[in-house]
């Protein structure tokens, strides 16, 4: 089939996806949503052509926000913390500390900072998913962990000697900026893979990985 003058459709699909990227490029978009935009049109053209009933996107739809929740407005995905950054933070966590998870998707890292009986361990978690997963896990474990579903920039970070988080590039001004106005000097924010633009951080410790990840810290002062 031609469109256009014709011109095969493909190459009007192709035209559509190069304009997305290079816009993309222009407004210097992260560059994961260059792949974002040259998907887009492909994946919807491909839908159509599975012609499903309409109540598989509705359901689709439902458990992204199940999982996700509104990711719209946080641009945070789901992301789980692995044994390798769990052994860090055990490490460096001080005796008798507070520590906050905020994003805490499972509570991963609650369950892994458990055996720290000195610590006292909030996390917090927006999607009802993950959320509940968590509060399953943290119960059927006997942690005494504070569990909280919510905004996480509703906490006070003011309260803790180290705040944890594992979101996205999108969300790490606005934690910075939460960080700086409300952490005590001393206390420690921690950012797994994510640094915060244009403020080098304290220190920068390896996981090693096949990600190759990294812990950002900074201190505040």
């Amino acid at each position: 089939m031609a469109l256009l003058g014709g011109v095969p459709w493909g190459v009007w699909v192709l035209v559509q996806m190069a304009v997305a990227v290079g816009l993309s490029l222009a407004l210097r978009q992260p560059r994961w949503w260059c792949l974002i935009h040259a998907l887009f049109l492909p994946l919807v053209i491909f839908c159509l052509w599975l012609a499903l009933p309409p109540w598989v996107y509705l359901l689709a739809f439902v458990m992204t926000w199940l999982v996700f929740g509104r990711i719209d407005r946080s641009r945070v995905p789901l992301y789980l913390s692995n044994q390798a950054a769990l052994s860090v933070l055990a490490q460096r966590v001080p005796e008798h500390g507070r520590l906050l998870d905020i994003g805490a998707g499972t509570a991963t890292v609650l369950m892994g900072l458990r055996h720290r009986r000195d610590l006292i361990l909030t996390g917090i978690e927006h999607a009802w998913l993950p959320w509940l997963l968590g509060w399953l896990r943290l119960r059927l474990s006997g942690s005494t962990a504070r569990w909280l579903r919510g905004d996480m920039l509703a906490l006070d970070y003011g309260e803790f000697d180290m705040v944890y988080a594992f979101l996205s590039p999108a969300a790490m001004p606005w934690v910075w900026e939460k960080a700086v106005a409300e952490m005590r000097p001393n206390s420690v924010l921690v950012s797994n893979s994510f640094p915060v633009p244009g403020v080098a951080a304290d220190e920068i410790i390896e996981l090693n990985d096949w990600k190759g990840a990294k812990l950002y810290l900074w201190r505040m002062r």
